[in-house]
Protein backbone atom coordinates (compact mmCIF):
# COMPACT_ATOMS: atom_id res chain seq x y z
CA UNK A 1 0.00 0.00 0.00
CA UNK A 2 1.75 3.53 -0.94
CA UNK A 3 1.97 6.49 1.53
CA UNK A 4 -0.71 9.44 0.86
CA UNK A 5 1.05 12.44 -0.06
CA UNK A 6 1.87 14.29 2.71
CA UNK A 7 2.26 18.40 2.94
CA UNK A 8 5.24 20.29 3.03
CA UNK A 9 6.11 23.44 4.88
CA UNK A 10 8.06 26.53 5.24
CA UNK A 11 11.53 25.09 6.34
CA UNK A 12 11.45 21.60 4.69
CA UNK A 13 14.44 21.56 2.28
CA UNK A 14 12.37 20.49 -0.70
CA UNK A 15 10.53 23.34 -1.03
CA UNK A 16 14.00 25.39 -1.11
CA UNK A 17 14.92 22.44 -3.75
CA UNK A 18 14.79 23.03 -7.72
CA UNK A 19 12.61 20.86 -9.59
CA UNK A 20 13.60 18.82 -11.87
CA UNK A 21 12.10 17.95 -15.57
CA UNK A 22 9.48 14.57 -15.61
CA UNK A 23 11.34 12.58 -18.60
CA UNK A 24 7.95 11.31 -19.86
CA UNK A 25 4.30 10.50 -19.10
CA UNK A 26 3.71 7.60 -17.23
CA UNK A 27 0.62 5.99 -15.35
CA UNK A 28 2.57 6.75 -12.14
CA UNK A 29 2.95 10.19 -13.11
CA UNK A 30 -1.02 10.23 -13.96
CA UNK A 31 -1.53 8.96 -10.74
CA UNK A 32 0.22 11.57 -8.57
CA UNK A 33 -1.28 14.18 -10.39
CA UNK A 34 -4.90 12.58 -9.34
CA UNK A 35 -3.40 12.36 -5.82
CA UNK A 36 -1.98 15.94 -5.95
CA UNK A 37 -5.48 17.14 -6.51
CA UNK A 38 -7.50 15.43 -4.08
CA UNK A 39 -4.29 17.07 -1.63
CA UNK A 40 -5.07 20.50 -2.92
CA UNK A 41 -8.82 20.18 -2.76
CA UNK A 42 -9.01 18.70 0.92
CA UNK A 43 -6.95 21.50 1.90
CA UNK A 44 -9.12 24.00 -0.59
CA UNK A 45 -5.86 25.08 -2.30
CA UNK A 46 -6.07 26.62 -5.97
CA UNK A 47 -2.70 25.32 -6.93
CA UNK A 48 -0.52 22.51 -6.07
CA UNK A 49 3.47 22.11 -6.94
CA UNK A 50 5.36 18.86 -6.50
CA UNK A 51 7.79 20.50 -4.07
CA UNK A 52 4.89 21.03 -1.60
CA UNK A 53 4.22 17.45 -1.25
CA UNK A 54 8.35 15.94 -1.39
CA UNK A 55 8.42 15.42 -4.82
CA UNK A 56 11.22 17.71 -6.17
CA UNK A 57 9.56 17.35 -10.03
CA UNK A 58 8.21 19.27 -12.56
CA UNK A 59 4.71 18.76 -11.87
CA UNK A 60 1.66 21.23 -10.78
CA UNK A 61 -1.91 21.15 -10.58
CA UNK A 62 -4.11 24.42 -10.68
CA UNK A 63 -7.73 24.98 -10.69
CA UNK A 64 -8.89 28.32 -10.59
CA UNK A 65 -12.55 29.51 -11.09
CA UNK A 66 -13.26 31.46 -14.20
CA UNK A 67 -13.79 34.96 -13.52
CA UNK A 68 -17.28 36.63 -12.88
CA UNK A 69 -18.47 40.08 -11.94
CA UNK A 70 -20.14 40.13 -8.34
CA UNK A 71 -23.69 39.33 -9.65
CA UNK A 72 -22.23 36.08 -11.04
CA UNK A 73 -22.21 36.25 -14.39
CA UNK A 74 -19.04 34.86 -16.61
CA UNK A 75 -16.45 37.88 -17.41
CA UNK A 76 -14.90 37.59 -20.93
CA UNK A 77 -11.62 35.47 -21.05
CA UNK A 78 -9.11 38.01 -22.11
CA UNK A 79 -5.88 35.78 -23.06
CA UNK A 80 -5.83 31.96 -25.41
CA UNK A 81 -4.38 30.80 -22.53
CA UNK A 82 -7.42 31.81 -20.27
CA UNK A 83 -10.03 30.29 -23.05
CA UNK A 84 -7.90 27.58 -23.78
CA UNK A 85 -7.16 26.21 -20.39
CA UNK A 86 -10.31 27.49 -18.07
CA UNK A 87 -12.70 25.02 -19.96
CA UNK A 88 -10.09 22.29 -19.40
CA UNK A 89 -10.07 22.68 -15.30
CA UNK A 90 -8.60 21.31 -13.25
CA UNK A 91 -5.27 21.11 -14.95
CA UNK A 92 -2.37 19.62 -14.48
CA UNK A 93 0.83 21.01 -15.63
CA UNK A 94 3.85 18.72 -16.85
CA UNK A 95 7.26 20.43 -16.96
CA UNK A 96 5.89 23.97 -17.47
CA UNK A 97 8.06 27.42 -17.39
CA UNK A 98 7.37 30.69 -18.09
CA UNK A 99 9.06 32.28 -21.14
CA UNK A 100 7.87 35.40 -21.31
CA UNK A 101 6.54 37.84 -18.56
CA UNK A 102 4.76 41.40 -18.83
CA UNK A 103 6.12 44.83 -17.80
CA UNK A 104 2.78 45.33 -16.66
CA UNK A 105 2.80 44.24 -12.75
CA UNK A 106 0.12 43.98 -10.08
CA UNK A 107 -0.25 43.38 -6.82
CA UNK A 108 -2.29 40.66 -4.95
CA UNK A 109 -2.49 39.32 -1.50
CA UNK A 110 -1.63 35.64 -1.71
CA UNK A 111 -1.61 32.88 0.56
CA UNK A 112 0.25 29.15 0.27
CA UNK A 113 -0.84 25.63 1.29
CA UNK A 114 3.07 25.25 2.20
CA UNK A 115 2.73 28.42 4.46
CA UNK A 116 -1.18 28.22 5.88
CA UNK A 117 -3.36 31.02 7.34
CA UNK A 118 -0.79 33.76 6.08
CA UNK A 119 -1.04 36.31 3.71
CA UNK A 120 0.69 38.88 1.80
CA UNK A 121 0.81 41.07 -0.86
CA UNK A 122 3.18 39.96 -3.77
CA UNK A 123 3.90 41.96 -6.75
CA UNK A 124 3.85 39.80 -10.14
CA UNK A 125 3.38 40.46 -13.76
CA UNK A 126 0.04 41.16 -14.84
CA UNK A 127 0.54 38.32 -18.10
CA UNK A 128 3.12 35.63 -19.05
CA UNK A 129 3.55 33.49 -21.41
CA UNK A 130 3.51 29.70 -20.23
CA UNK A 131 5.03 26.64 -22.16
CA UNK A 132 3.59 23.35 -21.01
CA UNK A 133 2.67 20.56 -21.52
CA UNK A 134 -0.80 18.74 -20.12
CA UNK A 135 -1.15 14.99 -19.00
CA UNK A 136 -2.68 13.83 -22.67
CA UNK A 137 1.33 14.90 -23.81
CA UNK A 138 -0.05 18.07 -25.77
CA UNK A 139 2.25 21.18 -25.58
CA UNK A 140 1.15 24.68 -26.29
CA UNK A 141 2.75 27.97 -25.58
CA UNK A 142 -0.08 30.65 -24.65
CA UNK A 143 -0.22 34.12 -23.29
CA UNK A 144 -2.30 33.92 -19.83
CA UNK A 145 -3.45 36.46 -18.06
CA UNK A 146 -6.18 37.60 -14.56
CA UNK A 147 -5.56 35.68 -11.63
CA UNK A 148 -4.48 32.49 -13.73
CA UNK A 149 -1.54 34.14 -14.62
CA UNK A 150 -0.54 34.94 -10.51
CA UNK A 151 -1.51 31.23 -9.92
CA UNK A 152 0.69 29.81 -12.71
CA UNK A 153 3.32 32.29 -11.19
CA UNK A 154 2.74 31.49 -8.30
CA UNK A 155 3.30 27.74 -8.23
CA UNK A 156 5.93 28.17 -11.11
CA UNK A 157 8.09 29.72 -7.81
CA UNK A 158 7.31 26.47 -5.68
CA UNK A 159 9.19 24.40 -9.45
CA UNK A 160 12.40 26.96 -8.56
CA UNK A 161 12.54 26.23 -4.81
CA UNK A 162 10.72 29.55 -3.93
CA UNK A 163 8.54 30.43 -1.68
CA UNK A 164 5.86 33.30 -2.11
CA UNK A 165 7.27 34.93 1.59
CA UNK A 166 10.47 35.31 -0.51
CA UNK A 167 8.86 37.69 -2.41
CA UNK A 168 6.01 39.38 -0.29
CA UNK A 169 6.35 43.28 -0.13
CA UNK A 170 8.35 43.88 2.97
CA UNK A 171 6.08 46.00 5.14
CA UNK A 172 3.62 42.62 4.53
CA UNK A 173 6.47 40.24 5.19
CA UNK A 174 7.66 42.08 8.21
CA UNK A 175 3.84 41.90 9.46
CA UNK A 176 4.18 38.14 9.19
CA UNK A 177 7.77 37.38 9.84
CA UNK A 178 7.27 36.18 13.45
CA UNK A 179 4.57 33.99 12.50
CA UNK A 180 6.36 32.37 9.44
CA UNK A 181 9.40 31.73 11.83
CA UNK A 182 7.25 30.30 14.78
CA UNK A 183 6.19 28.24 11.94
CA UNK A 184 9.55 26.86 10.61
CA UNK A 185 10.38 26.42 14.53
CA UNK A 186 7.29 24.20 14.68
CA UNK A 187 7.88 21.99 11.82
CA UNK A 188 11.51 21.26 13.15
CA UNK A 189 13.84 23.00 11.11
CA UNK A 190 16.41 25.06 13.03
CA UNK A 191 18.99 26.53 10.64
CA UNK A 192 16.41 27.62 8.26
CA UNK A 193 16.12 31.60 6.63
CA UNK A 194 13.54 33.07 4.37
CA UNK A 195 16.05 34.28 1.26
CA UNK A 196 14.23 37.42 0.84
CA UNK A 197 14.06 37.97 -2.83
CA UNK A 198 12.31 41.76 -3.01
Amino acid sequence: MKKPLKMRYIGDPVLVTKAKDIPEITDEIKELSAEMLQVMYRNNGVGLAGNQIGLAQKIVVIHVDAPEDKDGNPLPLETPGEQFLYPKMPITLINPEIVEYSEAQCGYEEGCLSVPKLYANVIRSEKVVLKSKLLDGSEFVLECGGFLARAIQHELDHLDGIVFVEKAETEDYERIRPAVEKMIKKNGFKNFKVRRRV
